[in-house]
């Protein structure tokens, strides 16, 4: 009797301890932590929408999970958000929304960057329905040749989270994330932050448990590379354009009576420096020429 139960105790420990390894392998890696965002970015999709061929959802998801949980960055949704806050402002400027819902323009947020998550190389068991090679037929390039290539049964992924500079279009960095099926085997070793559950489908199957880990792993650099860059995107940008909205001159001094340096006609291009006297700003033309104009003749979204 003693020894069917200890046999039970050991089917029972047994199975305890396999669904403990089958939880680990739906858990994330440790994300890095921040005190405070260290910048707002605009999630862009990737140019081949591949999450398809494997049942997955738009990894834009797992991203928005990364940056909340982790506090390192703001997310402003450029899609159906921005869609819904401009019914709101349509409801607002044609007197249909409520007294004091304070909805009009300047109250958006500005995204500083771009970040682009796409995935350089899969393997999917080859027994499934299609694996990498129904990709190689659709997807064109560099891309394209990888993924068709690709016929093993190892499960691995590289993913890449692309961050561009929005006022400058730079491409400041491509972070990296490889992970393959026997790094679950270790996934309690580091830490984790949770089970991504059943977010687009990444939680649900062993090639979307790898590659959200690889995209862990891509975020925690994106992290580290954003944090000991010490960028301030906005002071960073030089000088934005003004557009002159009305014929002025541009004076030697900040008086009306002062000299001209030149004349502007609607439409030109002049650069603030930063120097202000109440309506006079300091302005350079477009060959550097320094003077003085009213504010009320400039603007920065042109006449």
């Amino acid at each position: 009797m003693w020894l069917r139960g200890g046999a039970a105790l050991v089917m029972l420990s047994v199975a305890g301890a396999a669904t403990a390894q089958k939880e680990d392998a739906s858990k994330l890696p440790e994300l890095r932590q921040c005190a405070a965002p260290i910048g707002t970015v605009a999630i862009e999709d990737a140019e081949y929408p591949w999450w398809r061929d494997y049942g997955l959802g738009n990894p834009e998801a797992l991203i928005k999970m990364f940056a909340q949980r982790s506090r390192c960055l703001r997310v402003v949704d450029r899609g159906r958000g921005l869609a819904m806050r401009s019914t709101e402002r349509d409801l607002a400027d044609s007197g249909e929304l409520r007294r004091g819902a304070n909805v009009g323009k300047g109250q958006i947020a500005a995204a500083d960057y771009a970040i682009i998550p796409d995935i350089v190389a899969q393997d999917r068991n080859a027994g499934g329905a299609g694996g990498g090679g129904l990709l190689g037929g659709r997807v064109g390039g560099r891309i394209g040749g990888i993924l068709g290539g690709v016929r093993t049964k190892r499960l691995e992924a590289q993913t890449l989270i692309t961050l561009i500079d929005l006022r400058s279009t730079e491409q400041l960095y491509v972070a990296e994330g490889n992970a393959k099926k026997t790094d679950f085997s270790f996934a309690g070793a580091g830490g984790i932050v949770g089970a991504i559950g059943a977010i687009g489908g990444y939680g649900d199957t062993e090639i979307g448990r790898v590659i959200s880990h690889a995209y862990a792993i891509a975020f925690n650099d994106l992290v580290d590379y954003m944090r000991t860059s010490d960028r301030d995107a906005s002071a960073e940008a030089g000088i934005q354009a003004y557009t002159v909205t009305q014929p002025v001159d541009l004076k030697r001094t900040p008086t009306e009576s002062s000299g001209s340096v030149r004349s502007f006609q609607v439409g030109d291009l002049v650069y603030p420096t930063g120097v202000k006297e109440g309506i006079w700003w300091e302005v350079e033309d477009e060959n550097g020429n320094p003077g003085w104009v009213s504010s009320a003749s400039i603007s920065p979204r042109g006449p």
